[in-house]
C-alpha cells in the first residue's frame, strides 16, 4: 500500500504541479485580459451588424459571454463580498410548494447552460428559496439595460425575447432566465415580455449568493474535516489539508457500481465522505472474487494513484 512517506513525498510533488500551473494560468490570464480589451472594442461593432438569420440564443449569450470572461476569471460564479459569521446564521426562506413544482424547477436549472454545474446542495436550497411570482398578458418583466436583481424560472405561460427592439425567441415552461445578471454581476441582455399570463418561481440576488457563499464555505469545512481524518494526512499543514480541500471533487455511487478495477490503470485518489465499500481481489479469472475487507466513512483507497 506504500509507506506513509512515499505517499507524503508523492503529494508534496503534486502540491508543486498545482503550482506551477497556477503560475501558468496567471500568465494566460493577463494575456487574456490584454486580449479581451481588444475584443470588446470589436463586440460593440459586431452588435450592430448582428444577422438576424443568427440564432436567437446565441444572440443573447454571446455578449455576456465576454463579459464573464472579462469579470470572473477563475471563478465561474460571482461571488460579493460576505462575512463568513454572518452567513453562517442567516436563516434562508423555505417557501411551501407541489412536488411538481419542485421538480419543474430542479430540471430547469439542470438544463441552463450557466447553471448546470451547481452542486446539487446548492441546487435544492435555490429551489426551497423561490417564491411565485405572476405577471399578466402584455407586461414587461425584465427590460434591458436594467440592474437585475432576479432569476426567474416559468411554470405556466409563454414569454417574448427580444434584443434592441428585435425579437430573439418565446419560452415556455421550465426555462430559466434572468440568470446572468445575477451570475455576472452584469446588466440585464435583453427585454422579457408576456406573451400570455405567467406563473413564475423567483430568488433575488441576496439570497442566492448567500447560497453560493455558504454552501462553499461549509463544503470546504467538510473536506478539511474529511481529510484530517485520513491517516496518510495526518500531521500534514493546515495550508497543503486547504489546497487539498480545495481540489476536492464529490463522485457519487450507487449500491453495486464499481468504483475501482482489478488491472485497470489508476489515476484517482479516494476517500470515502458517506457509505460503505468492498474490497475483493480476483485471484484466477472465472472464478469468485476473494473478499479483503470493508471499508467506511474516512478510509482511503487508490494511494498509488498520488505516486503516478
Amino acid at each position: 500500500m506504500g509507506t506513509l512517506r512515499d505517499l507524503q513525498y508523492a503529494l508534496q510533488e503534486k502540491i508543486e504541479e498545482l503550482r506551477q500551473r497556477d503560475a501558468l494560468i496567471d500568465e494566460l490570464e493577463l494575456e487574456l485580459d490584454q486580449k479581451d480589451e481588444l475584443i470588446q472594442k470589436l463586440q460593440n461593432e459586431l452588435d450592430k451588424y448582428r444577422s438576424v438569420i443568427r440564432p436567437a440564443t446565441q444572440q443573447v449569450q454571446s455578449r455576456p459571454e465576454l463579459q464573464e470572461h472579462q469579470r470572473t476569471k477563475r471563478q465561474a460564479i460571482s461571488a460579493e463580498p460576505a462575512n463568513v459569521q454572518q452567513l453562517s446564521h442567516v436563516t434562508l426562506p423555505n417557501v411551501p410548494k407541489s412536488a411538481k413544482s419542485k421538480e419543474l424547477i430542479k430540471s430547469a436549472i439542470l438544463d441552463n447552460d450557466f447553471m448546470k454545474n451547481l452542486e446539487m446542495s446548492q441546487i435544492q436550497e435555490i429551489v426551497d428559496c423561490m417564491y411565485p411570482v405572476d405577471y399578466d398578458k402584455n407586461s414587461c418583466i425584465i427590460k434591458e439595460g436594467d440592474v437585475g436583481s432576479l432569476v426567474y424560472v416559468m411554470e405556466e405561460g409563454k414569454v417574448e425575447v427580444s434584443k434592441e427592439g428585435l425579437k430573439l425567441c418565446t419560452m415556455g415552461p421550465g426555462k430559466v432566465f434572468g440568470e446572468l445578471a445575477i451570475l455576472y454581476n452584469c446588466t440585464r441582455t435583453a427585454t422579457v415580455r408576456t406573451v400570455t399570463s405567467v406563473k413564475l418561481w423567483a430568488i433575488d440576488r441576496q439570497c442566492f449568493q448567500t447560497i453560493m457563499m455558504r454552501t462553499g464555505l461549509i463544503k470546504h469545512a467538510e473536506n478539511m474535516e474529511l481529510l484530517k481524518s485520513v491517516l496518510t494526512f495526518r500531521g500534514l499543514p493546515e495550508e497543503i489539508l486547504s489546497k487539498l480541500a480545495d481540489v476536492l471533487e464529490e463522485t457519487h455511487y450507487e449500491d453495486g457500481d464499481y468504483i475501482i478495477r482489478q488491472g485497470a490503470r489508476g489515476d484517482t485518489f479516494f476517500i470515502i465522505s458517506k457509505g460503505k465499500v468492498t474490497m475483493t481481489r480476483e485471484d484466477c479469472p472465472g472464478q469468485e472474487p476473494v473478499y479483503l475487507r470493508s471499508m467506511g466513512k474516512g478510509d482511503s483507497f487508490g494511494e498509488k494513484a498520488l505516486q503516478g
